[in-house]
């Protein structure tokens, strides 16, 4: 034996204990992928176009949802949720279920592989696959193509010791035969096969069986000792089997066991409940059944609930029901009786309620019952109602005589349990005193829709001290706001605490001139005298209130124009102050683009080069003096472009030359005098700015006389020839020159260009 350090063991018991808490929490990818409860419980990875199970663990899950999937193969990572009770798996591409497809999943109970495309029982491995779940209690395979629950090649359908619950809807199911399909299922409960072309049930056994439903198949006959391998059935269901029908013989199907029994919608002749000691509740609706033999009901003493509405009953015998002795319900309505005898109802002594509507009965007769609480004739063509017809109805409640044809009510009508009486949608036109004089416990009374025109009175009421509801709408009611007794019937109606109708159902029908009216508007100031007539007081008042109305809605108009032309007066001058900064802003962007683009105009003089010393000795002498380039032009675009305000001694010497004028003025000679240089400053002071004589000593033109200068004093050393000598001037790059301004003056200058 190997003893390790403790520090080590504790280490191990830490790393143990962390990939225990790993193992249960390891749903990050399948939490990221589906929808997580907030304990992790319940996954519903539904309709996300999973084509497998995304990875993950965790034993705390315990419902797991993967249904409308596009899985094609049985997940092989359930074995990992050990803890699953809920695992639904519908709406797949399943057709095969592995042997150990359940393995590990020891707790489950529902498991649903409904909507898939199983096509064989083979291909679920029936014997072995539902075994590894011992607590499996409910399957659904509905919606699948089994075809047949048949022989399998000597296997069971299928084995499981713990399902109670079976769903094979619409599986294509044509036949049950064979060895018993339920053999392997030794605690099955619930089996449905509705919804499946089943013609036949043969050999089905099973000792735990208590519900089956064959609905909506297409049976046609049921073996007489079918029923008698299923000890335990409590309930069928045979509905919506059109082509079913049940044998004349007595004991065509046997159960002793059978509580409920549906086979509406079928083609049934007889009801043939004899087979059924033990029945509690019948439905026999919508089928053929024509007649009822005495004693049809004999051996179902204890039948509670019995449904023979919407078949072509003609007739009733007294002795029909007799041994119903525990019946509560009884429905016969929809049916062609004519008749009812006397002592009928005295053979159910647990009758509560009876529905006769819809039948042919003309007649109210003397029906005798002690425990009938409820009674509907609606819709049955009684046109009469006979003097003592509810003596006999000890225990009566609530009677619906409702869509007759009644035109009369006997005054002798009594019964001392009657609360609630519907004469709707009759032919009434007259109570009076004695009509209701005879029901004492009488709390609502209906007569909507008949033809009453005369106002009743309150004294009708006098022996109803319970009345709590009167439904009078619907009527011909004939209103003379005159008569004090429609004041004081309608007092005795609508007025609390004891109102018993609401005002607005209480329409006039006549005079013409108050059609359509309720009660209250025709009549209200014939009621309230005082209302109509203004007293002289009350006018002076309404003409003085509705001056001061006036004055001040006047005011308060006047206040409201001045106030908005005050508003429309600031906005109007906010407005104009906005356009004129926006214009200001605009001339001064229009200026300083002006000025932008002079500043940037090149010197054109600089744009082409002088003339070469040999170019200038070969071209030919000017006809006139020109002092610079800027006076080829006209004079008016000199004066655009700007004049030049001085002379070069050199442009002097070249015009004095060219016109052969040899007189030699003092104030133009080569050598600058005292006078020369005190009159051209006056000059530059009083025509350019400070700023601008040392833009005016670098232009061209000074350049131009002080490069005459200087050759006059080198050829008056050499000799006396006067010669001016041009030299060209080195091409210069172009380059933007500053603009400068003298204050105040925006004339162009020669420095501009």
């Amino acid at each position: 034996m190997i003893r390790l350090p403790w520090p080590l063991c504790v280490l191990m018991l830490i790393s143990f204990a962390t990939a225990e808490v790993d193992f249960d929490g390891g749903l990050g990818d399948l939490c990221f992928s589906c929808v997580c409860s907030a304990d992790r419980t319940i996954v519903d990875c539904s309709r996300r176009g999973l084509t497998e199970l995304p990875d993950g663990f965790g034993s705390q899950v315990t419902k797991l949802n993967i249904s409308n999937n596009e899985i094609s193969t049985f997940p092989k990572n359930l074995h990992k949720f050990y803890n699953l009770v809920t695992l639904d798996i519908s709406g797949n591409r399943l057709n095969e279920v592995p042997k150990d497809a359940l393995q590990n999943l020891t707790v489950l109970e529902d498991l649903n592989l409904s909507h898939n495309y199983f096509t064989s029982w083979l291909n679920l491995n029936p014997n072995e696959a539902f075994l590894p779940a011992p607590n499996l209690k409910k399957l659904d395979l509905s919606f699948n193509k089994f075809a047949t629950m048949g022989n399998l090649a000597n296997q069971e359908l299928i084995i499981s010791h713990s399902l109670e619950t079976l769903i094979l809807e619409q599986c294509e199911i044509d036949a049950v035969y064979g060895r018993s399909a339920l053999s392997g299922l030794a605690n099955i409960k619930y089996l449905k096969l509705n919804f499946n072309p089943i013609t036949r049930i043969q050999g089905l056994i099973s000792s735990t069986l208590k519900s089956l439903d064959v609905s909506n198949c297409a049976l046609s006959i049921i073996n007489h000792n079918e029923l008698m391998y299923l000890p335990s059935l409590v309930h069928l269901k045979m509905a919506h089997n059109y082509r079913l029908e049940l044998s004349s013989s007595a004991y065509n199907l046997f159960s002793d066991s059978l509580r409920y029994l549906d086979i509406s919608y079928c083609n049934v002749l007889q009801p043939n409940l004899q087979g059924f000691p033990n029945l509690r509740r019948a439905v026999l609706n919508h089928n053929m059944i024509r007649f009822l033999r005495s004693n049809e009901f004999v051996n179902n003493t204890l039948l509670e609930y019995l449904d023979l509405s919407y078949n072509n009953i003609g007739s009733l015998k007294s002795d029909t029901f007799r041994g119903l002795t525990l019946i509560k319900h009884l429905d016969l309505s929809w049916n062609e009786i004519a008749i009812i005898p006397e002592d009928t109802l005295l053979a159910m002594p647990a009758l509560t309620q009876m529905k006769l509507s819809r039948n042919y009965l003309t007649k109210v007769g003397h029906l005798k019952s002690n425990s009938v609480t409820v009674l509907d004739l609606s819709s049955c063509e009684i046109s009469v109602i006979g003097p003592d017809s509810l003596e006999g109805l000890q225990s009566l409640v609530d009677l619906d005589l409702s869509r007759n044809l009644l035109t009369h009510i006997p005054d002798s009508i009594s019964s001392n349990t009657l609360k609630y009486l519907n004469l709707n949608y009759n032919r009434l036109t007259f109570v009076n005193n004695y009509t209701f004089f005879m029901l004492p416990r009488l709390i609502g009374l209906s007569v909507i829709g008949n033809r009453f025109t005369t106002i009743w009175r309150r004294s009708y009421f006098e022996s109803n001290p319970y009345l709590e509801r009167l439904d009078l709408s619907d009527n011909m009611w004939r209103c003379d706001c005159g008569d004090g007794n429609m004041y004081d019937f309608y007092e005795f109606i609508t007025l609390e605490p004891n109102k018993k109708e609401e005002s607005y159902n209480l329409v006039c029908n006549s005079p013409l001139s108050l059609i359509g009216q309720t009660w209250l508007e025709a009549c209200y100031f014939v009621w309230n005298p005082t209302e109509k007539v203004p007293s002289p007081d009350g006018l002076i008042w309404f003409i003085t209130v509705m001056i001061v109305g006036l004055t001040l809605c006047l005011l308060l108009v006047n206040c409201i124009r001045r106030s908005m032309q005050r508003r429309l007066a600031v906005i109007q001058a906010e407005r104009e102050r906005q356009v004129e900064e926006a214009r200001d802003r605009l001339r001064q962007l229009r200026i300083r683009a002006e000025q932008e683009a002079l500043c940037n105009t090149p010197d054109p003089r600089d744009l082409i080069a002088p003339p070469s010393y040999d170019e200038a000795l070969s071209m030919p002498k000017l006809n006139a003096s020109c002092h610079s380039l800027n006076e080829t032009g006209t004079g008016k675009t000199r004066r655009k472009r700007g004049r030049r305000k001085t002379k070069s001694s050199g442009d002097l010497l070249e015009e004095t030359e060219r016109n052969g004028d040899v007189r030699v003025l003092d104030d133009v000679e080569l050598s600058e005098t005292s006078n020369d240089r005190r009159r051209r400053p006056r000059r530059q002071i009083s025509r350019y700015g400070s700023h601008e004589v040392a833009e005016l000593d670098q232009s061209p033109g000074a350049r131009r006389r002080r490069m005459s200068e200087y050759n006059a004093d080198y050829d008056s050393q050499n000799d006396d020839n006067v010669t001016v000598e041009v030299q060209a001037e080195l091409e210069r790059p172009l380059r933007p020159r500053p603009r400068r301004y003298s204050n105040g003056d925006n004339n162009l200058r020669e420095s501009d260009f």
